[in-house]
């Protein structure tokens, strides 16, 4: 699996954002021929939200999957490190620590997994965490 990591931060721990990647694909039982990881200023990705999701809001993680149905996982993960850190703040974390669950929590929406209902929030959450704790971290 070839998974790029565009414009990160110098802060951010590249390796760690990879094995992130690897883990989620792999335990989800899926394979990948590629995966791109972005990062964005957080305007940006707010006009990416208006221009594809008709919603003019901050956000920190928009994926899109480009691989046809049962076929190989190929996607884009867009993230914000502004806004993941601004996350972090608000709900206690570490920058890191969020950084990496958001990055899950775009691999899961590659895998399939939905947000929308309260239901699907929870199992997100849930896997976000047991995912987490595989990293250590």
């Amino acid at each position: 699996m070839q998974i790029e990591i565009i414009d990160p931060d110098p802060e951010v721990d590249i390796d760690l954002m990879k094995k992130s990647v690897e883990l989620v694909i792999g335990g989800e039982d899926k394979t990948s021929d590629y995966i791109n990881v972005i990062f964005l200023g957080r305007k940006s990705l707010r006009k990416l939200k208006k221009e594809y999701f008709d919603l003019d809001v901050d956000t920190d993680v928009i994926v899109f999957n480009l691989n046809e149905p049962d076929e190989q996982l190929e996607g884009e993960i867009y993230l914000s490190l502004q806004q993941i850190k601004l996350n972090a703040l608000r709900y206690g974390s570490d920058a890191r620590n969020e950084l990496q669950r958001v990055l899950i929590h775009g691999c899961l929406h590659l895998c399939g997994y939905e947000d929308k209902t309260s239901g699907q929030k929870a199992q997100m959450t849930l896997l976000e965490d047991r995912y987490l704790l595989k990293l250590e971290i």
